[in-house]
């Protein structure tokens, strides 16, 4: 059993190096002649597995430690009778935590705090529930935009694309298709953008290229960016960069535990379909912290921003990557060096007193999902 796996996938060697021979390459880098012998290939989304890259490979399964597929043609790979996983919802908490953080770094800059705020969900799967959840423990009245969901469930209620106007903030967690019915290519464009009110905040943790870069430019000064995902990946355009008021390296995702979840996810996937033999799953657990505060004066808001503060990333971006001509290398590394961040649900608190409505909401979203 011969398994190609992108190098940067935490604890690959951990779950798979006692299954078969395993071979480690930059996800970049991965060509049809890595894999030509290969019978598993494990990727992120930085690579893209199509015909081209497996037509001359005996691969049989490709799983992607990643919550989304358009990086995988996946109508190929199931004519070409190849299984493929990915880690759907595994990094459904971590998102949901970062939009917190970025309301949190917003209202401590004196913005989204005005009584009876309104945000627009998109995309109200794994990752959209959480969201939408979390927004309404923070008092914003929520809409929830999800077609396919309405069409699918009797019961849940989905207001059209056209019919958001007048929030304070959209936030996206939306796959990225096209082609397809209520495709999500360029879905935020012209008209979309046009009719948001100034100051609204347009926060993106889906995919870049959902955002028509050339419509929000022309159409969407008046709205106030946080992007932590980008058209062109990982050569991004430094107009955006430079204007955005919130700015990551496609991070949101990311926990010290949905890198023990995502790779599970995906190891547990090929012992059920018995491509490979469990000898016990790898002594990996979900690692915890504790954070100590000095200062018992504080809000729910200093919790969650000691926790994870985008501001800070947004700062050490914006330093590294606007005075350089990046090919894409800086990006990559910082978010490869993005190790650190905890999930609330596991962080434990301690100095601090807080007042009862703020412990409660602290309570709520530490709960664990």
């Amino acid at each position: 059993m011969k398994i190609i796996a992108d190098e940067r996938i935490p604890f690959v060697d951990d779950y798979f190096a006692s299954c078969g021979e395993l071979e480690l390459v930059a996800g970049r880098k991965i060509t049809a002649e890595h894999i030509k012998d290969a019978d598993i290939l494990l990727v992120r989304t930085v690579t893209h597995v199509d015909e081209k890259l497996l037509q001359r490979s005996k691969v049989k399964f490709v799983g992607s430690v990643t919550a989304g597929a358009d990086h995988l043609d996946t109508t190929w790979l199931d004519n070409a009778g190849i299984a493929w996983q990915v880690a759907t919802g595994f990094n459904a908490p971590p998102v949901a935590d970062y939009v917190v953080s970025v309301i949190a770094a917003l209202q401590k800059k004196q913005m989204l705090q005005h009584k009876k705020q309104r945000a627009a969900v998109i995309g109200v799967g794994s990752v959209g529930r959480l969201v939408a959840e979390r927004l309404q423990w923070l008092g914003f009245e929520v809409l929830c935009c999800d077609p396919p969901r309405a069409k699918n469930e009797s019961d849940f209620s989905s207001v059209a694309l056209e019919e958001i106007v007048d929030v304070d903030l959209v936030t996206l967690h939306v796959p990225l298709t096209k082609n397809v019915e209520h495709s999500t290519f360029h879905m935020i464009e012209n008209d979309f953008l046009s009719r948001q009110k100034t100051g609204c905040v347009l926060l993106n943790a889906s995919r870049g290229s959902v955002i028509n870069f050339k419509a929000l430019e022309q159409h969407g000064t008046h709205l106030r960016w946080c992007f932590d995902v980008w058209a062109h990946e990982p050569r991004i355009d430094k107009y955006f960069l430079e204007n955005a008021l919130i700015a990551t390296p496609h991070i949101a995702g990311y926990s010290a535990q949905s890198k023990v979840r995502g790779v599970h996810m995906i190891y547990r996937a090929l012992c059920e379909r018995k491509l490979i033999t469990p000898s016990g799953d790898p002594n990996i657990y979900m690692p915890r912290q504790q954070l100590t505060f000095a200062d018992a004066k504080l809000c729910w808001r200093d919790i969650v921003l000691g926790i994870f503060n985008p501001m800070l990333m947004t700062t050490m971006m914006q330093a590294r990557l606007l005075p350089i001509d990046d090919d894409g290398h800086v990006f990559d590394e910082m978010r490869h060096q993005f190790t650190y961040r905890h999930e609330f649900a596991f962080t434990d608190i301690a100095g601090t007193h807080l007042s009862p409505e703020d412990q409660a909401l602290l309570d709520k979203l530490k709960k664990s999902v």
